[in-house]
């Protein structure tokens, strides 16, 4: 019984520390290998690749293969709110589960969820060579 409760007291208290997607933008082309560039700059990644960018401001994406024509994407600051009910959870996927037990404390007291990102958040491109483009 007294392991029972340290576990229960454990999942709770360890449940707000998860992190459901990491942070940044997500960017991957066919052909894959594409050089990513940020405002002009090489960022020193090549698709598929996350990149944890400034989610505060407007960026510039340039992805860049020789011999295929660039592609040119503009990430946009979005801020995205959410209501955080009890069925939902932690994963926000429908549960038969009556009480969150798994819900960090944060959003059992304070359920609106607010997330500062960048939109689109995944980027696919599929390079065209330099002779069709």
């Amino acid at each position: 019984m007294r392991a029972a409760l340290l576990l229960l007291v454990a999942s709770v208290s360890l449940s707000g520390c998860m992190t459901l997607s990491p942070p940044g933008a997500s960017f991957s082309s066919e052909p894959p290998g594409a050089r990513v560039l940020i405002d002009g700059r090489d960022s020193g990644w090549v698709t598929p690749c996350q990149i944890a960018l400034d989610h505060d401001e407007t960026q510039r994406v340039t992805i860049v293969l020789e011999g295929y024509a660039p592609r040119d994407f503009v990430l946009e600051p979005e801020t995205r709110r959410s209501f955080v009910t009890w069925p939902l959870g932690v994963n926000g996927v429908k549960s038969t589960v009556h009480f969150p037990l798994l819900l960090p404390w944060e959003d059992l007291f304070f359920p609106l969820r607010e997330v500062d990102t960048l939109t689109p958040g995944r980027v696919f491109v599929r390079l065209r060579p330099e002779a069709d483009a």
